[in-house]
């Protein structure tokens, strides 16, 4: 099994356990997105938080993938 590219590098589930609480996840989520050098990625991450679409983004493509991968 391929490491997983959760944020910092973490294992998948600590990861998936901060994105599910939304304020770690919205900092961990624009964190990992600018580490990953996605600046646009970690602006729409700031700005789509606050109605949800990234965060259920996020916990979809962790759960199915093993990764973030929308927009970063």
């Amino acid at each position: 099994m391929a490491k997983s590219k959760g944020f910092f590098g973490l294992g998948w589930l600590i990861t998936l356990i901060l994105v599910i609480f939304a304020p770690f996840g919205w900092i961990c989520g624009t964190i990992e997105r600018l580490l990953r050098g996605k600046i646009l990625g970690a602006i729409v991450n700031l700005l789509g938080y606050g109605i949800g679409i990234l965060w259920i983004c996020d916990i979809v493509t962790l759960i199915l993938s093993h990764d973030i991968k929308v927009l970063a």
